[in-house]
């Protein structure tokens, strides 16, 4: 055997067990690998250890910034597919403005440094600084990205971007909401038309927390953040997992005319939506009623999500429409 087959079948032995080393775990209805090793952004040490990252019994994602041993330990974890154009939407279970001024929290789409949508609440070593930030990559950052200053009282908040082959438009709202969020929740709201939008092609979502320039907390303290959800253009993800789906059902599937939808065993008014697969809302009620008539017969065919919020959980049922 030449030196050159065989190390190529040393790579290729080690890139396969490299591969089969990767941390995964579920969260929101998708299957995300955990980040390990040392790298950027940062550099930081990225830990992929269940005291770093984990999701609790209700369904959470929890990522931590700890120090083990010398080192302080950062966290993130990224989708193994794409979604492509629509609606992406961020429910946090902690309040970002209260994180020390040296830590960034990313949520944002990433493909090269050149195609990356970024939401991401950072002092950058400020104590002064507004926090939050819409960003469309790369620099410079002329017309491509937009500070705001967040103002939370609660640890509840909605962040989200509508990724358009034309434009990108941004949202943050203080709570979390049945429905549309009220017009007084709002935080801050941009839209970007401009060069930079980056086209839908190997992208992946990326959720992470972590340290400017690998500093350490300014505070010398762990942090931890929590992410109730995460949503994603035409996926029929089941965000809370907490329970039973209380008997939610929507049939026929497939359909041309009419979809009938139950909701048994609900104490409290609950919303429907149907989604479209760009993650657009085509038709929404809120109810007390235990079933539903929606007729779809001037829907287009294709694929929809149909999502109940009821108690404070999420449950989706993917449908198609077929005439």
């Amino acid at each position: 055997m030449n030196k050159q087959l065989r190390l190529f079948l040393i790579l290729l032995v080690m890139g396969v067990s490299v591969l089969q080393a990767q941390t995964t775990l579920e969260f929101s209805g998708l299957t995300w690998i955990v980040k390990s090793g040392f790298g950027g952004p940062g550099p930081n040490h990225w830990s992929d250890s269940h005291e770093s990252v984990w999701v609790d019994q209700n369904g959470y994602l929890h990522l931590k910034i700890r120090k083990e041993g010398d080192n302080w330990l950062c966290s993130e974890i990224y989708t193994c597919e794409s979604f492509g154009y629509g609606m992406y939407q961020f429910l946090l279970g902690s309040n970002v403005e209260e994180s020390d001024h040296n830590i960034v929290t990313g949520l944002f789409t990433y493909e090269t440094d050149d195609r990356e949508i970024d939401i991401e609440f950072s002092r950058w070593g400020d104590p002064a600084a507004a926090s939050g930030w819409f960003t469309i990559q790369p620099p410079p950052y002329t017309d491509n990205q937009h500070n705001f200053p967040l103002n939370l009282n609660h640890s509840l908040s909605i962040h989200r971007f509508f990724w358009k082959e034309d434009a990108i438009q941004f949202q943050s709202y203080r709570g979390q909401h049945t429905g549309s969020p009220p017009a007084d929740s709002l935080i801050a709201a941009w839209t970007y038309e401009g060069s930079k939008i980056p086209p839908s092609r190997n992208e992946r979502l990326h959720l992470n927390f972590w340290l400017m320039g690998g500093n350490p907390p300014a505070n010398l303290m762990e942090a931890e953040l929590i992410i109730r959800a995460v949503l994603v253009p035409g996926h029929p993800q089941a965000i809370d997992k907490t329970g039973d789906d209380n008997g939610f059902n929507v049939f026929p599937v497939p359909t041309d005319k009419q979809l009938f939808i139950t909701i048994p065993g609900i104490s409290q008014s609950c919303l429907f939506s149907l989604y479209n697969t760009t993650g657009v809302a085509v038709f929404r009620v809120e109810t007390r009623l235990n079933q539903l008539t929606v007729d779809v017969s001037d829907f287009s065919s294709g694929f929809y999500i149909a999502e109940i919020l009821v108690n404070g959980r999420y449950i989706r049922r993917k449908v198609r429409i077929e005439h």
